[in-house]
């Protein structure tokens, strides 16, 4: 019985170990830095690169089907399209 205890508590203390682990190396991740503890090609401190956020486009209603389309997209195919060029 005393084993078993033993091994039960043993597998807890490992689960919860493994889990910090994985949070640690998230964590890591998430702040840009290496996993294996291997420096990076940034300067410390420096912000990440951050990719260009792309431009918001209003929408209008087709005047055909109703259906909302930015202005410069391309034409649907059908023969009624407004988008056509």
């Amino acid at each position: 019985m005393l084993a078993k205890l033993v091994v039960l508590v043993g597998l807890v203390v490992l689960v919860w170990k493994a889990y910090q682990w994985g949070a640690m190396a998230q964590r890591r991740k998430m702040a840009g830095g290496a996993v294996g503890g291997a420096p990076t090609a940034r300067a410390p401190g420096a912000a990440a690169p951050r990719a260009p956020e792309p431009a918001a486009e209003d929408l209008h209603a087709c005047a055909i089907c109703g259906a909302y389309v930015a202005r410069n997209s391309t034409p649907c195919g059908k023969p009624e399209c407004p988008q056509r060029r």
